[in-house]
């Protein structure tokens, strides 16, 4: 059984995320249901939960507070939010899960699904420090990005990466070292982190460095060849467009 805690300031909230939890993830003991951080915190040092479904936003210390007044958290979080789209590429970058209010059963099952896949980690206090960089800042970019793989959590410069290859519902991160990764991230998401970083998408299978190209081959049609010796294939719809980023670059 995976004991948790719910900590929301809303009580329909609260309410409704404990009946999802009793239908469809009957895995989840829920240890307390918390109104407040201050009550939360209590909680978890009572019941100490191996998972806790927090909110981000509330009155007078929000979910990042609570969690960040423990030196080494000893348990998981799952936020839960109503943030934008645009507060939301902060969880992209640190990795780590939410759940946008109202929210969906579908989307709380894959989440404990996905929990009980990694279980805990000893980077959630990195992925955390990412995550408020990029909350309070979110116009400076991380250094660094978590990329998630079934054994663990990577902390990554995307400087360092060549480009990315679709594999399924996976992701192949090549670097320049010639050396590559595996990631349980779309290439489309993959694509809305690194986008900011100059790459750009070639073709549906591949992203590329924009910076790690070493030149553009005339045979096939295309192709772009990297710098560490891929030769990737252009679409016909991108190839325009990439030439004159490539141009201006």
């Amino acid at each position: 059984m995976i004991k948790a805690i719910l900590v929301d300031d809303e009580k329909n909230a609260l309410e409704m995320l404990e009946w999802q939890l009793h239908n469809y993830c009957p895995q989840v003991a829920i240890a307390a249901i918390c109104n407040s951080a201050d009550s939360g915190i209590e909680a978890i040092e009572q019941h100490k939960p191996s998972l806790v479904f927090l909110d981000i936003e509330m009155p007078k210390k929000n979910g990042f507070e609570l969690v960040q007044s423990f030196i080494n958290p000893s348990f998981d979080v799952i936020f839960t939010t109503a943030y934008n789209q645009f507060a939301l590429k902060a969880f992209r970058f640190a990795a780590l899960d939410y759940l946008l209010k109202p929210i969906d059963a579908d989307d709380l099952v894959a989440a404990v699904k996905r929990y009980e896949k990694k279980m805990l980690h000893s980077n959630f206090k990195q992925q955390l420090d990412i995550l408020m960089q990029q909350y309070n800042q979110p116009n400076i970019l991380p250094e660094k990005i978590s990329f998630a793989t079934q054994q663990a959590i990577h902390f990554i410069k995307p400087a360092i990466i060549v480009h990315c290859e679709s594999d399924s519902n996976y992701t192949t991160l090549h670097f320049i070292d010639k050396s590559k990764m595996v990631v349980s991230k779309t290439l489309k998401e993959v694509e809305e982190m690194l986008v900011h970083y100059h790459f750009y998408r070639i073709h549906h299978s591949f992203i590329i460095n924009l910076k790690q190209v070493n030149r553009y081959v005339k045979t096939d049609g295309g192709a772009i060849e990297m710098t560490n010796g891929a030769q990737l294939p252009i679409s016909r719809q991108r190839k325009d467009e990439l030439m004159n980023i490539l141009t201006n670059h």
